[in-house]
This record gives structure tokens, sequence and C-alpha cells, in this order.
């Protein structure tokens, strides 16, 4: 009989296990927002310039509950009067669910998250000055998400990004000579889990 219950017990312990192991891991998302250059914002270095079209859109999977990979591509604009300047750029990111480990998730009953993220990006700037200066990035970012339901959440993500290589001024006036470029973004978006599983990474705490 204890022998019974034993293997019961096992295969009850076993299942429960491979049931929490089902879970989404593969996120859509899509957001916009803004951009505020903190250097090479003109020659004069007044009236900075700000992004006013700011979109971005990608995918992320999680490995397991709180590590995983994100990629996304994002194109800015940036204004100043009649000048301007685009900035297109893909990211590779590594994220954390920092949501996980403070217990924001467990503390507020599954209402909301924090995940961070940094990595690294590659793309170009134009303006009518320069329509291709390559430029490499450097980013890392917070950003906190509550739940809709079990498939969708709304995120507000706060990224300061650094480019390398940078010719351009933000206004689109040339700089002639490889520089260092930085920007602070806010994004406003939604998060989609992709699959059939009742939960998800981010919430599978």
């Amino acid at each position: 009989m204890k022998k019974m219950f034993l293997a019961l017990f096992l295969i009850a312990t076993v299942s429960q296990a491979q049931y929490r192991l089902r879970y989404d891991k593969l996120f859509m998302e899509a957001g916009f927002g803004m951009a505020v250059p903190l250097s090479l914002v003109s020659p004069s270095g007044e009236n900075g310039p700000l992004s006013l079209v700011h979109v971005q859109g990608g995918l992320r999977y999680m490995f397991n509950e709180n590590v995983g990979v994100m990629g996304s591509a994002g194109f800015d604009q940036y204004n100043q009067g009649i000048k301007k300047s685009d900035q297109i750029v893909a990211s590779l990111e590594l994220c954390y669910n920092l949501g996980n480990l403070i217990e924001i998730s467990r503390n507020s009953g599954g209402q909301f998250g924090l995940l961070v993220h940094s990595g690294v990006g590659a793309g170009v700037m134009s303006s009518q000055y320069f329509n291709r200066d390559k430029i490499g990035a450097l980013m890392i970012g917070a950003r906190p998400y509550i739940f809709i339901n079990e498939k969708v959440s709304f995120f507000a993500d706060l990224t300061y990004k650094s480019t390398l290589s940078q010719k351009l001024y933000y206004n689109g006036d040339l700089v002639g000579k490889d520089l260092t470029g930085s920007n602070l973004g806010i994004t406003f978006g939604f998060m989609v889990a992709l699959g059939q599983n009742r939960f998800h990474a981010d919430s599978a705490y």
C-alpha cells in the first residue's frame, strides 16, 4: 500500500512539473513613443530636436521564466524646424525578468512585471546632407508592464541608446567626423504571447 501511494505521489509530482513547463516562450511586441537627444543635438546645441515619430516592433524569446533574448527594429525622425534626420536601428538584446527576482509579479498577484534589457544594434541615419550614415549602437533599458489578460500585456519602456561613429547631428546637419551620440527614448506598446498554452513565460513565476 505504501508503495502504491508513493508511486501515485511521484506521478502527480511529475505531471504537475510537466504542466508548469508548458508555457508560451515567444512574444510579439509593438509600440510607439518619442526620443530626446542628449548629445550632438545641433551645431549650436540649442533648440534641441525631438523624435516625434518613434515606432518599433520585434520578437522576444524567453529561454525560461527569467532570461531571454529580444530582437527589434525601430525608426525615429528627429525634427528641428525645417531640419530633420531619420534613424533606423535593428538590435539584439538580452533581457532579464527582474520582476521575478524582486517578486513584483508574486506580490501583485500576477498583475505587474518588470523586464530589464541590454544589447547592441546597427543601423543608418540620413538627412538632406548625408543619406547613409552607418552607425552602431549600445543600449540599456527597463520595461515595467501590466497584464491585460492571459496573453496580452501593456508596457512602458525607457531606453538609453548610445550611437557610435555618428556623422550627423540629430537635426540633420553634418558633423564631419565620427562622434558618439546619445538619446533617451520612451515607448508605449503591447506584448502578445504567441502559442496555445494557458501560461506564458512572464506569468509562469
